[in-house]
């Protein structure tokens, strides 16, 4: 199994269990906060179990529910998306690196050309 999987399966297994303690910190029943998310209480126990083939939309519900969903989209926020803002700053400082270089060179005059 290729190791990416394993890590998307374990932050799904978290989110899970993150949402479990939430509703049990609120003494919700998975009733409760099924009817509240407008999903079924089996989808509710899936999504506490980690199960990755619960919808998106499903999860949102029950985050919203929760009050958890307000903030969730800053995790894929470009601007906050820091290991690619730094990636791109070191390609263009090699880039411009590369340019000044190129630019830098200074040209030596032979003989020839210095005899007018």
């Amino acid at each position: 199994m290729n190791s990416s999987f394993i890590t998307t399966d374990l932050e799904i297994k978290r989110i899970g269990q993150n949402i479990l303690v939430a509703r049990k910190r609120r003494k919700m029943t998975t009733t409760e906060l099924a009817a509240k998310a407008n999903v079924s209480r089996q989808v509710l126990m899936r999504i506490e179990r980690g199960d990755a083939s619960v919808g998106i939309s499903k999860v949102f519900n029950v985050l919203n529910a929760l009050g958890l969903l307000n903030g969730i989209s800053s995790f894929v926020d470009p601007e906050m998306d820091r290991s690619q803002a730094i990636k791109e700053v070191r390609e263009l400082r090699e880039s411009s690196s590369n340019k000044s270089k190129k630019t830098d060179k200074v040209h030596t005059f032979s003989k020839n050309e210095l005899n007018f």
